[in-house]
């Protein structure tokens, strides 16, 4: 008799979890019954081989749907904009975090080969700059929190921007410490203007980010930590409305109002992320890769998981 088991704990969130693909599925298929053919070669034991031929058949259903950790989670994920060309149409852009924040497209920027797959070219001039729809500010309650981007520049620019002096902002380079080739993460409130260490306007491409858990904030570099500090604050923000934009500073009350600073953004920007969770050391080094899909499961550990569920059934 084969023993009751529980596949699907109720716990699971879908948020942390892909699904296996059906060449996976169907190599532990294929093996499994190639094996209980082989081992029942009397004509006593062949009736047996059609229970395991069903049990295999049931097997290929459960495992397309088992769920199977990610490398990268999409829990708390806000915004994120590839910068695809068949994400954008006309002056939108589309957010792929499936919430809707897509952006506004203002001024010239050109689409242009990426780090993964097309990037922005930003122009560097103040109406140069994406609005974003919808995602906005208005209280003092950002717990935890996460953006990143794959970012080539010469100088100092905006990546993003909710307004340092209400929550924050994110920048190669900075107008604060004296600052114009270092990862800028300043945050709000009180207001704390804080930089990496590893200079990233060489023109080359870098992936960054900035992190904060309620008690440090965090800036990576090319998949590696650069630099952490204590925070001032337990929770970001104030009560103000902010809006936000990429590729320069916001003062916006309002969606696609007020910018500033206007020092802009100049070079290309790819795989724009936004989170409200801090990102793990683990998932950085990853995304630092360039995954095409940053969301995929490894089939590898997927065929692993299968077979060895298999065979405990069995």
């Amino acid at each position: 008799m084969v023993p009751r088991r529980h596949y699907f704990p109720q716990f699971m969130s879908l948020d942390t979890y892909d699904f296996p693909d059906w060449p996976a599925v169907l190599t532990v298929f294929s093996i499994s019954t190639f094996s209980s053919f082989h081992a029942r070669r009397s004509p006593m034991e062949r009736p047996g081989l059609a229970h395991h031929l069903i049990l295999n058949l049931f097997l290929v259903v459960f495992l397309v749907n088992l769920p199977v950790n990610a490398k990268v989670s999409k829990k708390g994920l806000m915004i994120h904009y590839s910068f695809d060309k068949q994400t954008i149409a006309g002056k939108d852009i589309k957010d792929l975090s499936g919430n809707k924040n897509h952006g506004l497209i203002k001024g010239k920027q050109k689409t242009v080969k990426g780090k993964v797959g097309d990037g922005m070219d930003f122009a560097g001039a103040a109406p140069d700059y994406i609005s974003v729809r919808d995602h906005h500010y208005s209280k003092a309650n950002i717990k935890e929190f996460s953006i990143m981007a794959w970012v080539k520049s010469p100088s100092r620019g905006m990546i993003a921007s909710w307004d340092r002096s209400e929550f924050f902002r994110f920048g190669v380079g900075d107008d604060q410490l004296g600052n114009n080739d270092f990862i800028a993460f300043d945050t709000c409130c009180g207001i704390h203007d804080w930089h990496g260490k590893k200079k990233v306007t060489d023109d080359k491409w870098h992936h960054v980010v900035a992190s904060y858990d309620g008690k440090k904030k965090y800036i990576y570099v090319d998949g590696k930590l650069d630099a952490e500090v204590s925070s001032p604050h337990k929770v970001m923000g104030k009560a103000i409305t902010r809006y936000g934009f990429i590729g320069v500073g916001s003062e916006a009350g309002a969606f696609d109002a007020a910018t500033g600073p206007n020092w802009a953004f100049k070079g290309i920007m790819d795989e724009f992320f936004l989170y409200h969770r801090a990102i793990t050391a683990k998932e950085v080094s990853h995304l630092a890769t360039g995954p095409a899909n940053p969301f995929a499961v490894d089939a590898k550990s997927k065929l692993t998981l299968s077979w060895a569920q298999l065979k405990d059934e069995r």
